[in-house]
């Protein structure tokens, strides 16, 4: 697949799948900007993430820095795994505009990963190419992620509200095969993975594409 296809791809639906022997996925980033995480997605058993244990993770996006994240496939689950995908912003913007403008006073926490990190970010904000999501949202929102109390009652029953839509909205999902790439724009596109086998050793290389390079915290490069 011609590179271009995939800018393509991503500028139409969000995302885009390739094969690693059809494009080069140094030059997919080189295009794209800046590698400011790489790690393995795996299967740890004494973690606590819920990105390194079996269960599933519910449609959100990773660090607002990251505005692209790219994912190699090296071993899939033999049965689960799926990557599951949802248009964040289309589901805002069919929001009526009472409940957009309450979206977009509502901030949510966030881990410390760089070292200008503030621990929370606008649900809905704005960039030079228009309105831009972050959902990082792997447990009970409100309750979880959000401070609760600090909500008005009007933005909690906003933000319930997206969330319900976030639950109900028709997904893509995609099986990615060895040596299979998936990637998807960020601060767009939430997404989230089927469950995989308790004894499953699937392996995929994942990348946060960032748009300058970035100095990690304190905290993680401990």
């Amino acid at each position: 697949m011609p590179i271009d296809w995939i800018l393509a791809d991503l500028d139409f639906q969000g995302w885009s799948q390739f094969s690693s022997k059809d494009c080069s996925i140094d030059k997919v980033m080189g295009q794209l900007g800046f590698i400011i995480m790489e790690n393995d997605v795996l299967i740890e058993r004494n973690s606590p993430a819920l990105v390194t244990s079996a269960e599933g993770l519910p449609p959100h996006t990773d660090h607002h820095l990251s505005h692209y994240i790219l994912w190699h496939c090296l071993v899939p689950d033999s049965q689960g795994g799926y990557s599951i995908m949802v248009d964040g912003l289309r589901i805002f913007r069919s929001m009526p505009s009472n409940i957009q403008e309450l979206l977009r006073s509502i901030h949510l926490k966030e881990h410390s990963v760089f070292k200008d990190d503030v621990g929370y970010h606008p649900l809905i904000y704005e960039t030079p190419i228009g309105d831009r999501i972050y959902y990082s949202v792997l447990f009970e929102p409100t309750a979880f992620w959000l401070a609760g109390e600090r909500l008005t009652k009007e933005q909690k029953e906003a933000f319930d509200t997206f969330n319900e839509a976030v639950k109900v909205a028709k997904t893509m999902r995609i099986k990615l095969k060895p040596g299979e790439c998936l990637v998807v724009d960020n601060r767009r596109i939430l997404h989230g993975r089927s469950p995989l086998q308790d004894n499953s050793n699937r392996l995929l290389k994942r990348y946060w594409i960032g748009k300058e390079e970035l100095e990690k915290s304190v905290e993680q490069r401990v």
